[in-house]
């Protein structure tokens, strides 16, 4: 049952116009999967082809011309909080079996997504319903070099880094990265001076905390350009300034303040433990859209809110990590169910794939064709997507090789590559339902159950040549600068649970509050393109 807008309004009976604290909650997902897998993006590739396969959550009307009003019309969604038909989305993970030539997916987890309301002086108001929100840069395969850090502070638009990669471990020695004095991006990611989970791309280690996989965080912009369209992607959306005096987060007058929402998606990647040496300057996983750095983690938001429900979570919900589906007022759906919607591409995306789906080359680090210099930014919403691949195109799997790094974290990647392989005569059949994903293959909810992949065809042949030098990257004289905004507490679950849990299970003993809490500190910090950080 839904609540009646006049209902809302008198359970809002302490509504802030505007607020000198944060609050926040979680929202969270049912069920042990995603809702589709597929090479579907409506917001970068509308009514085509997305150039590589995505990991997609919420309303069950998704499909490759769906829009704000047709997820309305969604029969359910994988979200928690009746009201919210919204999608959630990132591009899927792989394992790259560089002996085999061969990719695998890797499996999601679990994901939540943060809705923060920031201290501002700006009345927060909900997604207006078809707000096409895109972070992070697609074309990225190095990394901006921001010292492993986060950078959201929207005064300086042309610095903004809004994706990291946390990787809890039992022991933190050696670090995950190279430190921003040795690395600068271009051949490793940066490692978080202050948090030894986190920076700037993959890193180089075994991800062994128990239970506790490989995860991509990513914040979004909260201002939303009303003179823009929603669909605008590209122009519609920045992040707030920062007032340091206050720690109050504005938008730029005529804009409409939003919530500001944080993307966590966990990925099954202990399932592959065994398969690849850590802390050797290689790290076995790939996003779909090629990039073996990670740098180029990026999401998509549909908003298809119920803004009346929305707007009562903003005005009177601080549930914090007890979720979003504990605020009072709020109906929640039945976490008993499942609801998936099937991918209207029709190809091939699991199994031993010897190349991704779309095509996409393996690059960065040094590896493959690297187009994006470390030192470029990702502006959010300014995420481009490659055009869609033909479905009768050729190509054969890239593979990596690199040399060891050495004790100090001096890294080196392989400065020469080549891959000579026999393709095969054609890619994959590809067929593209018409419409919104409803239409020619049913998007309805069900249980939808993916047959085996038949994939037979061998791993190519690879010639590999790698570099037996080690670089020291320089990076400058780094000192550091930043202001505490806000903390944010997420749980990591141990206790009371056992390896054999599915990922639905770790998530109710999470939200139960069984389990050991972890902090992780949202920091904004400014750094120069010279190396030195400074406000």
């Amino acid at each position: 049952m839904r609540y009646s807008s006049s209902v809302l309004a008198a359970l809002a009976v302490t509504v802030q116009a505007a607020q000198d604290s944060r609050t926040f909650a979680v929202l969270r997902f049912y069920g042990d999967g995603p809702l589709m897998e597929g090479r579907v993006d409506p917001i970068i590739s509308p009514g085509e082809t997305s150039s590589h396969v995505h990991t997609i959550m919420g309303g069950s009307n998704m499909g490759i011309s769906a829009t704000g009003e047709t997820m309305m019309e969604s029969n359910c969604s994988n979200a928690l909080v009746e009201g919210d038909n919204s999608g959630y989305w990132v591009p899927k993970l792989y394992f790259h079996d560089k002996d085999a030539g061969t990719l695998e997916p890797v499996d999601m987890f679990y994901m939540n997504v943060y809705y923060f309301f920031e201290p501002t002086d700006d009345d927060v108001k909900a997604f207006p319903v078809g707000l096409s929100i895109v972070s992070g840069n697609n074309d990225l395969r190095t990394c901006p070099d921001f010292g492993g850090i986060l950078q959201t502070d929207g005064s300086n638009a042309s610095y903004i880094q809004p994706t990291q990669w946390t990787c809890p471990r039992s022991s933190y020695d050696p670090p995950s990265r190279p430190s921003a004095a040795e690395s600068n991006g271009s051949k490793a990611g940066i490692q978080d001076p202050i948090n030894a989970q986190a920076g700037q791309g993959f890193p180089f280690v075994e991800c062994d905390g128990y239970a506790s996989p490989l995860r991509q965080d990513l914040h979004f912009p909260s201002c939303y350009d009303p003179s823009k369209a929603l669909t605008d992607f590209e122009n519609n959306m920045v992040f707030p300034s920062v007032d340091y005096a206050t720690g109050k987060q504005n938008c730029p007058e005529g804009f409409t303040h939003v919530p500001h929402l944080f993307f966590e998606m966990y990925w099954n990647t202990p399932l592959f433990k065994d398969r690849w040496t850590p802390e050797q300057g290689y790290q076995p996983f790939v996003l779909a859209n090629g990039d073996l750095t990670g740098c180029s983690a990026h999401g998509d938001f549909l908003a298809a809110w119920d803004t009346d429900v929305l707007q009562h979570v903003i005005d009177t919900c601080d549930a914090g990590d007890s979720g979003m589906d504990t605020c009072s007022g709020i109906t929640v759906r039945d976490k008993t169910a499942t609801c998936t919607a099937v991918s209207p591409i029709k190809e091939d995306i699991t199994g031993n794939l010897t190349s991704l789906p779309g095509d996409n080359p393996l690059a960065g680090w040094g590896i493959g064709t690297t187009d994006s210099a470390s030192g470029s930014s990702s502006a959010s919403g300014s995420a481009s997507a490659v055009a869609g691949s033909s479905a009768s195109r050729t190509s054969a799997a890239s593979a990596a090789s690199s040399a060891a790094s050495s004790a100090s974290y001096a890294y080196s990647a392989s400065s020469a590559y080549s891959a000579s392989s026999a393709s095969s005569a054609s890619s994959s059949s590809v067929a593209v339902a018409t419409g919104d994903g409803s239409g020619d293959y049913d998007n309805e909810a069900s249980v939808v159950t993916s047959p085996a992949a038949t994939i037979t065809s061998a791993a190519a042949a690879q010639d590999l040549q790698a570099s037996s030098s080690v670089t020291t990257l320089d990076n400058g004289d780094v000192s550091t600068v930043w202001d505490t905004i806000w903390v944010t507490v997420t749980q990591t679950v141990y206790d009371d649970a056992t390896e054999t849990d599915s990922p639905s299970a770790w998530r109710e003993k999470r939200a139960e509050g069984r389990g050991n809490a972890h902090a992780h500190e949202h920091m904004l910090r400014h750094r120069s393109p010279h190396g030195r950080w400074r406000r």
